[in-house]
């Protein structure tokens, strides 16, 4: 065709100057629509990647969290040894308390909130239920909570959580207990914690020396004048506040805990 050769531009030739105008401006309006289809898959790209670094994060904290409990245990067996030589026995149980309170205390609570943290930003991403734990559990450093909306006696509370593949919830520290009054809006619900034998015991094995206490005034009292026979063997969480003990057999609330899975 006559004029084919011109329909090559100049290096620095506008779209304008050109007979062939038309064509140029065919050509810029795909240029655009395919810039602009390409935007929508490089934003999901991006957005997946940071679910991603999240995702390894917690990996890496979980690791972190594991390591320090292996860590934990190798170093408590060490200082049993070495107490266990001194002679008296009072001092033996005050110094290894405290030398482990300490240890717990300054480098497991920062994971557990770094946990939480890294567990938050991923709920605020998705938008959705906590990704850490399942449909109507709520989250706390490396635990998931349960609070039931019936209520039931003790013995039969600590089975629903076992059904649940739990335990009624097993209180470590301050902060957890500060978690706890934040969801219990002011009600009672039982807690992992009896002296059915004669001793405070927690339902998980937790010894009940090295953990702190949150005894309401004059609590715990064995009261016996409610009518029940006997005295009062299992712990609630009083009002969302504090603790209290309770006839077993009472009909209350109850939260379940268990670790999160990965």
């Amino acid at each position: 065709m006559r004029g084919a050769e011109k329909l090559e531009m100049e290096t620095d030739q506008l779209c304008e100057d050109n007979v062939y105008t038309k064509t140029c401006d065919r050509d810029i309006w795909r240029m655009r629509n395919t810039s602009t289809a390409k935007e929508i898959p490089a934003a999901r790209s991006r957005k997946h990647r940071v679910i991603l670094i999240l995702g390894v994060l917690l990996i890496l904290a979980f690791i972190t969290v594991v390591t320090l409990i292996s860590f934990l245990f190798i170093y408590y067996k060490s200082l049993q040894k070495e107490m266990l030589q001194m002679k008296n026995d009072s001092d033996v149980k005050h110094n290894l308390t405290d030398r482990i309170m300490a240890y717990y205390s300054s480098d497991n609570r920062r994971i557990m909130e770094l946990l939480g943290k890294v567990s938050e930003d991923l709920q605020n991403m998705k938008s959705s239920s906590n990704p850490l734990c399942s449909e109507g559990w709520r989250h706390y450093g490396p635990s998931c909570y349960y609070l039931s909306s019936g209520s039931k006696p003790w013995n039969t509370s600590n089975k629903e959580c076992e059904n649940k593949e739990a335990h009624l919830v097993v209180i470590n520290s301050e902060e957890e207990m500060n978690f706890l009054r934040g969801i219990a809006n002011k009600e009672f619900f039982w807690i992992g914690l009896t002296d059915a034998d004669g001793t405070w015991r927690w339902v998980d094995g937790t010894p009940y020396d090295i953990t702190p206490k949150f005894w309401g005034e004059d609590q715990p009292d064995d009261w016996e004048d409610h009518g029940l026979g006997g005295g009062e063997d299992c712990a609630a969480l009083r009002y969302g506040y504090d603790w209290n003990d309770a006839h077993c057999s009472e009909k209350v609330k109850y939260i379940c805990e268990k670790k999160m899975t990965f």
